[in-house]
């Protein structure tokens, strides 16, 4: 594995990449334009008419809304904020992660909210925007997914404190950010086969683990000093300890880490071995559930992962497949089920007319299926490749699984209609090698998008306006 590809591999596995759970956790939010910057204080709205003097048993007044961050020409207020850890709060119940430190978590839901804004005020200028029906998809795909109602989604808001509107504000917010993330960082990632390959063929491919990992990323700024290292590396150094004697992983990585999951309890998923770069791979192994890993320095930042699980992969499943090609005569409106079964009748006897001469009754297939067949295949004389059992409907596969090599089945009736089918060859073949090179290369684009990302997002807050209100 080269240096290079060592580098982009151990540079950002602390990103989550489905989409899906940005928009279950609920956890970003738009930090709208106000336009009463008076005494930098937004008043809360009030009813029209206040008596000038209130009984000592009255409510009390409403607090106002004080502005907390200014990100570029934008606001965050006291309000959005205290909505955002609402949230937050009970995000974490849900995976069980509770008592959390009040200042910490307003740190880390701060510092969520204005890279958010950031992005947001980016695709602005870039003209990206997601349209009404977009966001109706996204909910609707989101409810079906939970497998809810509307009304039921809108009562799950409701327990979080969450209007419907602002949750559709959100969902917006989620898709538009995805549109820049996509334009800016995904399109510029190239996956190269050979790297495919290679992992495919490696011993780590052939004893294949998944890990279930959460981190805890203490970031680096792009042009660290030395000192600032030394800070940075004590500072992990610290961590470790507190996680040796016993401390929380979740409330670490909520209190300390730089990474955009912290307030996951710095969840990253399940990661394949062969994915991962051997400085962070040599920490894992011989690790056990609930271990975790010594502070490794990367490129980047320093990182402490926890292993939450995982998977042992068995050896590859040896399957027959069979190289089959068929002629198929439909039945429908205009063709019934008696013509269909006459008519592959017919066009069986002129093919094994030529059964003492497997060439010419090979060419007779492959005209009568180019000619009648009323499948896609027809175009290469009825060939469908490669098919394993499972593939197919069962009429058709019991056909296939006993007609010897090289002759013609009799009639099959699937529910496309009536078929004839040659079985031409067989062999035995790992059926995972194709899924799993699309699973390698899936988990290399994602962690190259993870790195670019990384890299964009850091570069783009420096380029930001961004003063935290201390008052």
């Amino acid at each position: 594995m080269s240096k290079k590809y060592t580098l982009i591999m151990a540079m950002a596995f602390f990103l989550s990449s489905a989409f899906a759970d940005q928009i279950e956790s609920s956890n970003s939010v738009t930090a709208k334009a106000e336009s009463n910057l008076a005494n930098q204080v937004l008043p809360t709205p009030t009813p029209a008419a206040v008596p000038v003097a209130k009984p000592l048993n009255s409510a009390p007044l409403k607090p106002v809304n004080k502005i907390v961050a200014y990100v570029n020409k934008r606001i965050i207020t006291q309000n959005e904020l205290n909505s955002q850890m609402v949230q937050a709060r009970f995000n974490l119940a849900q995976r069980g992660i509770r008592d959390t430190n009040t200042a910490d978590l307003k740190n880390k839901v701060l510092e969520q909210m204005i890279m958010q804004q950031i992005q947001l005020d980016l695709a602005q200028r870039g003209g990206i925007k997601t349209s009404d029906a977009e966001v109706n998809d996204a909910i609707a795909a989101n409810e079906k997914a939970q497998r809810i109602t509307d009304d039921q989604m809108r009562q799950k808001l409701a327990a979080q404190g969450l209007s419907y509107d602002d949750f559709r504000n959100q969902i917006r917010d989620q898709i538009t950010i995805e549109k820049l993330k996509q334009r800016e960082v995904d399109g510029r990632v190239v996956i190269n086969e050979d790297e495919v390959t290679r992992i495919l063929n490696s011993e780590t491919y052939r004893n294949k683990i998944d890990y279930r990992l959460a981190d805890i990323v203490i970031n680096l700024p792009e042009q660290a000093t030395q000192e600032i290292i030394a800070q940075k590396q004590k500072q992990a150094d610290s961590v470790y300890q507190l996680l040796k004697q016993g401390q929380s992983f979740d409330q670490m990585a909520i209190k300390y880490s730089s990474a955009p999951n912290a307030l996951a309890g710095g969840d990253l998923g399940w990661k394949s071995n062969t994915s991962l770069p051997p400085i962070i791979l040599n920490q894992l192994t011989g690790l056990k559930e609930g271990e975790i890993t010594q502070v490794i320095k990367l490129p980047i930042g320093f990182f402490i992962f926890k292993v939450n699980g995982i998977k042992q992969h068995g050896t590859p499943q040896i399957v027959r497949q069979y190289n089959v090609r068929h002629i198929l005569i439909k039945v429908n409106e205009l063709t019934s089920d008696d013509e269909a079964h006459q008519k592959i009748n017919d066009i069986r006897a002129k093919i094994v007319k030529y059964n003492g001469d497997p060439v010419r009754e090979s060419q007779e297939f492959v005209e009568m299926a180019k000619q009648y067949s009323e499948d896609t295949s027809s175009l290469k004389g009825g060939d469908i490749g490669w098919v394993s059992k499972g593939d197919t409907v069962p009429q058709f596969e019991h056909a296939m699984l006993i007609t010897p090599i090289g002759q013609i089945s009799q009639p099959i009736r699937s529910p496309f209609g009536w078929h004839i089918l040659e079985v031409m060859n067989t062999r035995d073949s790992n059926l995972a090698n194709d899924k799993e090179k699309a699973e390698i290369r899936m988990e290399l684009r994602d962690t190259k998008a993870q790195m670019l990302y990384t890299e964009w997002i850091r570069n783009l807050k420096e380029m930001a306006y961004v003063k935290i209100n201390d008052d």
